[in-house]
C-alpha cells in the first residue's frame, strides 16, 4: 500500500481503538503522530518508500542486508520496535508504544492485502490475503475509500450517541 493509505489505516485504527478503551490509550495529537510513525516504519527497509527517502542513510543498508518486506514486515519486528520506544521512554509514554504498536500492526495487515509479508520472520514463508491486490492500484483506492467510509461511519456513531462534547 502507499503511503497515505498506511496512515489513514494506522490512525484511523488508532482512534477507534482510543474511542473505546480512552483511559489505556488516549487520543492526542502524540498518540496520532506515534500510530502514524508506526504505520510506516516498516517500509524503512524500502529506500523509495515516504520514511526510507527521508531516512536513507537507514534504509538503504536494511534493503541492502535484509531486503522489502523482509524483517521489517514480521510481527518479531512490531514487537521489538515497540519495546524499544518504550525502553528508550522509560515506560513513561506507554500509550505512544500502543499508539505506535496499532500503527506497525496496521501496516503488516494492509501489505497481507498487497502481496504478503513474512509475520512469522525468520521463517521466509509469505502470508498473503487470498484476494491480494497490487500496491497503488484502482483496488487500493477502492479499500482505502471503503475504510475511510467505515470510520466517518462510526466517527458520526460516536458524535451521535455521545454529543460533540467529547471531542472537545
Amino acid at each position: 500500500m502507499m503511503a497515505p493509505t498506511h496512515v489513514m489505516l494506522g490512525v484511523g485504527l488508532y482512534a477507534t481503538i482510543s474511542v473505546n478503551f480512552s483511559n489505556q490509550a488516549p487520543l492526542t495529537a502524540v498518540t496520532l503522530a506515534a500510530a502514524a510513525l508506526g504505520s510506516l516504519a516498516p517500509d524503512l527497509d524500502h529506500p523509495y518508500s515516504w520514511l526510507g527517502k527521508r531516512l536513507f542513510f537507514i534504509s538503504i543498508p536494511l534493503v541492502t542486508l535484509i531486503g522489502h518486506r523482509g524483517l521489517t514486515h514480521s510481527l518479531i519486528a512490531a514487537i521489538v520496535a515497540t519495546a524499544g520506544l518504550a525502553i528508550y521512554f522509560h515506560g513513561g509514554y506507554a500509550a505512544w508504544a500502543i499508539a505506535f504498536l496499532v500503527g506497525y500492526l496496521s501496516h503488516l495487515a494492509a501489505d497481507w492485502n498487497t502481496g504478503g509479508v513474512p509475520f512469522l520472520w525468520p521463517s521466509r514463508r509469505s502470508y498473503a490475503a487470498p484476494w491480494s491486490f497490487p500496491t497503488g492500484g484502482i483496488l487500493e483506492r477502492v479499500f482505502a475509500l471503503c475504510f475511510a467510509a467505515g470510520l466517518l461511519y462510526l466517527g458520526a456513531a460516536f458524535i451521535k450517541e455521545n454529543g460533540f462534547g467529547v471531542l472537545l
